[in-house]
């Protein structure tokens, strides 16, 4: 096998999210019990490492992701290159990355990626791995907190631009559904009556002659987002 690039590595931001908040998966980091750093603590970190010579970026970073966390079949967006020039300089970061990959490191540049998985599944994620609230992450090594920031910022553009935030509904969803999950990914409230009558004048939002079925509340009317109709209007139409 081609040796590793001690120079070049991916970083994978994976959000995930249930009914109330946005969540970010984050794996353990542990230094060798031999680490000259004094008072090193396990933290966590996002799932990412370096790249072998003889493989695509693409690749890597699924091949890392599913090795860190278990986690397969994930589409992975890549959306910034991190090449700062202080990166490496906590001694504590370097030293963790000599000793985990037995190379002598000074500079790496990441090639960052993100993705969605949908609703949260813990048991579905290796040992080590832990899904935390964004409101809660801090003090990560590396850039990590900054990777997340402009992941965060490129998945809300992408969410209304290219119609993914539809895709990540039900084929049949109600217009709850969408308000929450746009509460979820963007962090603000709507108003429920002036969001109803702008997602209805949205041509790509279809009204559908079906309700819910075995719910505990009233049964709320049904709707499926158009991606051909939707392709046919400018991004600024989606304003909620």
């Amino acid at each position: 096998m081609a040796n590793l690039n001690p120079h070049l590595s991916t970083d994978c931001v994976v959000f995930g999210y249930d009914d109330k908040e946005l969540k970010v998966l984050l794996v353990e980091r542990e230094m060798n019990k031999r680490g000259s750093v004094s008072n090193f603590q396990p933290d966590l970190k996002l799932p990412g490492g370096l790249v072998f010579n003889d493989e695509l970026l693409k690749d890597a970073a699924s091949r890392i992701l599913k090795e860190l966390t278990g986690l397969e079949k994930v589409k992975l967006v890549q959306f910034d290159v991190l090449d700062s020039l202080d990166r490496m300089d906590k001694a504590t970061d370097r030293e963790w990355l000599e000793q985990t990959t037995g190379l002598r490191i000074d500079r790496v540049v990441s090639i960052a990626f993100f993705g969605i998985v949908g609703v949260i599944r813990e048991k579905n994620c290796k040992a080590g791995t832990h899904w935390v609230k964004m409101s809660e992450i801090k003090n990560l090594p590396f850039d990590h907190e900054e990777i997340i920031k402009r992941a965060l910022f490129a998945i809300r553009q992408s969410l209304k631009r290219d119609g993914l935030l539809f895709e990540l509904l039900d084929e049949k969803f109600t217009i709850h559904q969408l308000q929450n999950l746009i509460r979820i990914f963007y962090d603000e409230e709507t108003d429920s009556r002036n969001f109803r009558k702008k997602i209805k004048k949205l041509d790509f939002v279809i009204p559908l002659d079906e309700k819910q079925h075995n719910v505990a509340h009233k049964p709320a009317q049904l709707f499926r987002f158009d991606r051909k109709q939707f392709s046919q209007f400018s991004n600024t139409r989606i304003i909620f």
